[in-house]
């Protein structure tokens, strides 16, 4: 894990997010203590929504079909 103070990283923000955005971990340190870290995003996960279409049609049969205006 690389370290940078505080003062470091105020001055040379954009060379610690692209540490960050290659894939590194970056602590922050303030008088030599870790008070801080900056982790690459977690890989986005996907959700499967359900079919609202089939399950209202399964519910109110083949004759919904939406809200009327």
């Amino acid at each position: 894990m690389k370290t940078f103070s505080i003062m470091e990283t105020q001055h040379n923000l954009a060379r610690v997010l692209r540490e960050v955005a290659a894939g590194h971990e970056v602590g922050i340190t303030r008088r030599k203590r870790l008070v801080a870290r900056l982790l690459p995003p977690a890989a986005p996960t996907t959700v499967a929504l359900p079919d609202f279409v089939a399950r209202s049609q399964s519910v109110w049969s083949k004759g919904w079909v939406g809200a009327v205006r």
